[in-house]
């Protein structure tokens, strides 16, 4: 007599579907091996539209990438290097965050995310009245400034930020007084 499933483990037919609080499993009920995991809702409006989810995507947790985690530790030097306050850190690493996340800047190689870094950092200066220029971040970077303007002219498309003009007299007024 052959049996419709068999226990990979102990080799045993007997075989259950087994429901433990809202998740079903079939399970042998020799040795309680699980040949497959049950599917269980996470929300009252998922189970009010039939909708499963694996317990495994449930409490499954998405990582920075290497790549996100070595454009914050940039931008931390960057801003340690010009010595800003730390709401100009926290503007950079906010801005970097929504731009990698941002569709338009998935597939940038690995240099552009770098210029990404010193247009955060640009960004959150000019919008704290920090004084910087792009020479010196392009300098601090070893980046090409074209690239740096197009992609600063990008950010601020893509991203709807609004930057404030600034007169180059009170730019050296604070850059002198600082």
């Amino acid at each position: 007599m052959s049996c419709p499933q068999k226990c990979p483990e102990c080799g045993s037919c007997e075989i259950v579907d087994s429901t433990h609080y809202s998740e079903s499993h079939v399970v042998c009920s020799d040795c309680g091996f699980v040949l497959s995991e049950g599917l269980i809702t996470t929300t009252i409006s998922e189970e009010a539209n039939l909708h499963e989810v694996k317990y495994t995507k449930s409490t499954e947790h998405e990582h920075p990438s290497k790549s996100k985690i070595r454009g914050f530790t940039r931008i931390r030097d960057l801003c340690r290097i010009l010595r800003t306050v730390p709401i100009v850190e926290e503007t950079a690493l906010c801005l970097y965050e929504k731009a990698y996340d941002h569709p338009v800047y998935h597939a940038l190689h690995l240099d552009k995310k770098e210029v990404m870094v010193g247009c955060s950092v640009y960004i959150a200066c000019r919008q704290n009245n920090w004084p910087v220029t792009i020479g010196t971040v392009c300098s601090l970077l070893n980046a090409d400034q074209s690239l740096f303007s197009k992609l600063y002219l990008s950010f601020l498309k893509e991203l709807e930020i609004d930057i404030p003009a600034v007169d180059l007299a009170d730019l050296v007024k604070l850059h002198c007084g600082r």
